[in-house]
């Protein structure tokens, strides 16, 4: 004899409320062997004499109202932010709340990601530590270049990167060639513009910023050794010149990180016809990064965090 499975929570209390309504057996009876208790056998028998069977169908336990509801005008304004700005749910919270809208990171969050509107990260585990710089603008500058996407009449360039690891201050300037002059030339620009002393530079080790691996490098002898031109500059200007390790470009984080958000914020949303439009249209993106929040600042711009270093800590002055 094949037993028949309820397939759906309907069909499972039919099954025991119709033989107590069509008096095959007794309701006390059925109580003795149903998993359900009786109170509830004797609610869907009253039910279902009531209303017929459709009523055994379970009801929803949402409310017909929710009055602490997101408003949908905030949740439109939520998506339409992310999607011309792509920024995380923490700096859409700054954003909305310098225009006077009040909602949680978390909830923004939510919404974000039930609109499918939220970036899948991998998972890596890092087994090499980090160079960490304190708190002090100056104390550690990344360097880094960056090959600019496509070639712009027929000519590839190449951005150059510089930023506070402290303060995420940024300077950038874009180069036909990447040499050993440029690397210079763009060394000198950042001390200049940056407002404090630079104690330290951390670059990889590509041919424009070292040559340990070059022969001359390498020679026992260390007379016929030539130093590098930016060591050089490092030296002329007392700055210390770290190396991360070979094939480790996570060492070197906040400036390839900061890589991906040209690439995604400004290289894929404009084109340039000339170099001369290139350079222009990077000075002002370098300018909005300046005064755009950072989570690692807890939502101040880098401009915002020296000015209020320089308050903080004023420099000595000779009374």
């Amino acid at each position: 004899m094949a037993i028949h499975m309820a397939k759906t929570i309907k069909e499972e209390r039919l099954r025991w409320v119709l033989p107590v309504a069509y008096k095959q057996v007794r309701l006390v009876d059925v109580a003795k062997v149903c998993p359900y208790s009786k109170r509830s056998l004797e609610r869907w028998l009253a039910t279902c004499k009531k209303y017929g069977d459709w009523s055994l169908e379970p009801k929803s336990t949402e409310p017909k109202t929710q009055p602490n509801e997101t408003p949908i005008w905030i949740k439109e304004r939520v998506i339409e932010v992310r999607k011309k700005t792509k920024k995380c749910a923490l700096k859409i919270h700054w954003q909305l709340e310098k225009e006077g809208i009040l909602i949680h990171p978390r909830t923004i969050g939510k919404i974000l990601k039930k609109e499918k509107l939220v970036r899948k990260y991998r998972v890596r585990k890092i087994t090499y530590k980090y160079i960490r710089a304190e708190r002090k603008p100056g104390e550690l500058v990344e360097i880094d270049v960056k090959y600019v996407p496509g070639r712009i009449a027929n000519k590839r360039y190449y951005q150059y990167t510089a930023i506070d690891t402290a303060s995420r201050w940024r300077h950038m300037e874009v180069y036909e060639e990447q040499t050993n002059h440029h690397s210079v030339l763009f060394l000198e620009e950042v001390i200049e513009k940056f407002a404090h002393k630079i104690q330290a530079i951390k670059t990889d080790n590509g041919f424009i910023f070292t040559n340990r691996y070059m022969g001359s490098y390498k020679r026992s002898d260390l007379s016929s050794r030539t130093l590098h031109a930016l060591d050089q500059t490092c030296a002329k200007h007392n700055i210390i010149h770290y190396l991360i390790d070979p094939g480790k470009p996570a060492q070197n984080g906040t400036v390839e990180r900061s890589h991906r958000e040209d690439q995604e914020k400004f290289y894929d949303q404009n084109k340039f016809k000339r170099f001369n439009d290139l350079q222009r249209k990077l000075k002002q993106w370098n300018m909005y990064y300046n005064n755009l929040e950072h989570c690692g600042l807890n939502g101040k711009t880098p401009n915002e965090f020296l000015a209020n270093y320089k308050l903080i800590n004023p420099p000595n002055v000779c009374t």
